[in-house]
Formats: structure tokens, sequence, C-alpha cells
């Protein structure tokens, strides 16, 4: 395993008695549905298991997330700008992003 240590925004937000973890990730996350799955499942340690949703900001600044759907239709139902926000470092296990490549290391 290849831990990178990673600082990262993120935030815990509870809706409905569901406590979400939601982590703030670059739109080209976005566009790979594998490495975006990878980066939830290598987050997933650092939030003991609380379900996890990427989040992005469009250009015109509105949250799109990417992870479970009622996770995401909760989510659609607050202000996440409004949530807690903090910056987290963390060890981050990130060895299935690369799939292709043997780890030398």
């Amino acid at each position: 395993m290849k831990f990178l240590n990673t600082t990262f925004e993120s935030a815990v937000v509870t809706v409905q008695d569901k406590t979400i973890a939601v982590v703030s990730v670059k739109p080209t996350v976005f566009q790979n549905s594998f490495n975006a799955t990878t980066v939830i499942k290598g987050l997933l340690p650092v939030f003991k298991g609380m379900p996890l949703v990427l989040m992005t900001l469009d250009p015109q600044g509105n949250p799109a997330y990417f992870g479970r759907s009622d996770l995401i239709l909760l989510l659609e139902t607050i202000n996440i700008k409004e949530a807690d926000w903090k910056e987290v470092t963390a060890a981050v296990d990130l060895t299935n992003s690369c799939p292709m490549k043997d780890d030398e290391g």
C-alpha cells in the first residue's frame, strides 16, 4: 500500500438523521468515475467508514456531487456551503488509482 499525506477540505453533515462525510475535490476528479470511486475508497478509513460523498463546485459556484445516489439526494436538500468545513491532512491509500502500473518502490 502506498499512503500519501493529502490535505483536503471536508465537512461532516447530518441530514435527516444520516451523518455523511463530504470531501471537496477538483472538478477533474469527476471526469473519471473509476478514479472518483478510488478516491472515496481511499478516504473511507479517514472518516471511520462513514458514508462519503465527493463534492465540487461548477463554474457558477453550485455544488455537484459524486457518490451514492441516496446520499446525494439528502445533500441536495441543504446548503452545503453553510456546513462546518475543515482542512484535514491524512495519510490516504491511493494504490488502486493506477491499476496499470506496478509499484516499483
